[in-house]
Parts: C-alpha cells; sequence; structure tokens
C-alpha cells in the first residue's frame, strides 16, 4: 500500500497564488474568504473599487496576503494588466477562478444582439482571455496550474424562461471547460468547472431591483423557488466556495474537465 498524503496538506494551499475575478460579492467574496483560509495569497480583481477594497482590507487585517485589482474583464489590456500585477506582487500564479458572471432576463422578443453580446462578453470572453494569460503564466513558471470556472445547472438543464442568453453563454463555459481540460492535461494543467444552482446574490437583487423590460416578472419567478430545491434551502456563496477549494487543492489533483453540480439536488426535480 503506498503512502497516502496527509489531508491537510491536500487542502493546504500555502505558498500558491490565487486570482479570483469577480470577487467583490456574492460568490467571488467567498471563494476569497476559503482560498485565503487555505492558505493562498490572493489576487481579488473586479469592476466594484469600493467594495473589492473593503474585501481586501478586511483580509489584510486578518493578516492575510491580498491585493485588489480593478478591471473590467471584458477588456483584454485589463486582463492582461491584472495577471501581470498578481505575478508581480506575489511572486507567481497557481490557481485562477473566473467567477465574474453577469445575467438578465428577456424574453426572446426582447431579447436584442447587444444585450446577448454583453452577456457574452462577460461570462464566455472574460473566462477565456483569464484563462489563456493564466495558462501562459503556469507555462512560463512551469506550475501544473488550477482553473476553476463558474458555469449553472443552467448548463445541464433550462431553470426559467427569459434566459436564452444566459443559459447559451452558461453551456459555452462547460464547453470551454472540457475542451480545455482535454488540451491542458499533458502538461498537468487543470480546468474544471462548478454549476451553483439557484442563489440569490448580490447580482439577482440587482435585477429584481431594476425590474427592467423583458417580459418577466423576476420577482415571481423567485417566489416559490425553494420548494423547487429538494434540500429546501438555496444556494450560499459558501456553498460554491467549498466546491471551488476542493477543485484548486491537491484534494482534486486527478480531477480535470469535471462539472461539479452544487445545487441541493434540483436537477433531481
Amino acid at each position: 500500500m503506498t503512502e497516502t498524503t496527509p489531508l491537510a496538506e491536500l487542502i493546504s494551499l500555502d505558498g500558491r497564488v490565487a486570482l479570483v475575478t469577480g470577487a467583490a460579492q456574492g460568490f467571488g467574496r467567498s471563494c476569497v474568504e476559503r482560498l485565503s483560509e487555505a492558505g493562498a495569497a490572493v489576487a481579488a480583481v473586479d469592476q466594484q473599487t469600493g467594495r473589492l477594497q473593503r474585501v481586501v482590507a478586511d483580509l489584510r487585517a486578518r493578516g492575510r496576503a491580498a491585493m485588489g485589482i480593478t478591471a473590467d474583464v471584458t477588456d483584454e489590456a485589463d486582463v492582461e494588466r491584472a495577471v501581470a500585477e498578481t505575478v508581480e506582487t506575489f511572486g507567481g500564479l497557481h490557481i485562477l477562478v473566473n467567477n465574474a458572471g453577469i445575467f438578465s432576463n428577456r424574453l426572446v422578443e426582447s431579447l436584442d444582439l447587444v444585450e446577448f453580446r454583453r452577456i457574452f462578453a462577460v461570462n464566455l470572453e472574460g473566462t477565456y482571455m483569464f484563462t489563456r494569460a493564466a495558462v501562459r503564466r503556469f507555462r512560463a513558471q512551469g506550475v501544473c496550474g488550477s482553473v476553476v470556472n463558474l458555469s449553472s445547472i443552467d448548463a445541464l438543464r433550462p431553470t426559467a424562461p427569459g434566459l436564452t442568453h444566459y443559459d447559451a453563454s452558461k453551456h459555452a463555459v462547460k464547453g470551454l471547460t472540457r475542451t480545455l481540460a482535454l488540451e491542458l492535461a499533458p502538461e498537468g494543467i487543470r480546468v474544471n468547472a462548478v454549476a451553483p444552482g439557484f442563489a440569490r446574490t448580490e447580482g439577482v437583487e440587482d435585477e429584481i431591483a431594476r425590474r427592467a423590460g423583458g417580459g418577466i416578472d423576476v420577482q415571481e419567478q423567485w417566489d416559490g423557488l425553494i420548494e423547487r430545491v429538494p434540500m429546501r434551502r438555496l444556494v450560499d456563496p459558501d456553498d460554491v466556495a467549498r466546491a471551488v477549494l476542493f477543485l484548486a487543492s491537491d484534494l482534486s489533483s486527478f480531477v480535470t474537465g469535471t462539472l461539479l453540480v452544487v445545487d441541493g439536488g434540483s436537477l433531481l426535480k
């Protein structure tokens, strides 16, 4: 019988550097917390400078290594700068979490191409550009890096009307994850994804508050949603963060190309 690595060593991220996009709130902030708790130095990336500064200040107050980078994930120059600043500050990059994402509710007759492209620019193109930049860094360092993308259970089954553009983008993230996992596996670079279920994050609250046109009453859509979840609650951001930590750490060292569903059983109904 071969000697096994201690569990504490497998989950530890001591000496590693993680970059998390969309880090100022929701899933992203929880990911920053868990990765930092596991020992990683964390670069938190977001457009919301004020909220980002509060996240970083909180981590530093607890003696953790953290930096904030204001960047637009749809801007190629911003993406390259964010990765470069991370490496310059912390000396490398080992983990990338592509969490930044947006959504809106629009029935097809109200869904114009501008809105369709806006969703894809953040959810898919941002994920691709950050992954490409990170992979270049992994190769330059000679490290077996880990990429974790945020997809959705909507990549496996539509959950509501009005999400054509969002669902298509999350299907694309799933495809990107699996194809890159196959391409990069010989180098030891792993690419996985987490597929959260129903979560009422700040982004959802913003969409409800806007009550923008599109033929959908978003509040009505969310009423009674817990009844669709066998475990009888919505996804907590920390549920997602713990799954991300698993995929980022050596606990999953032989896992690549997977889509880890975190939905309380929603897809079972």
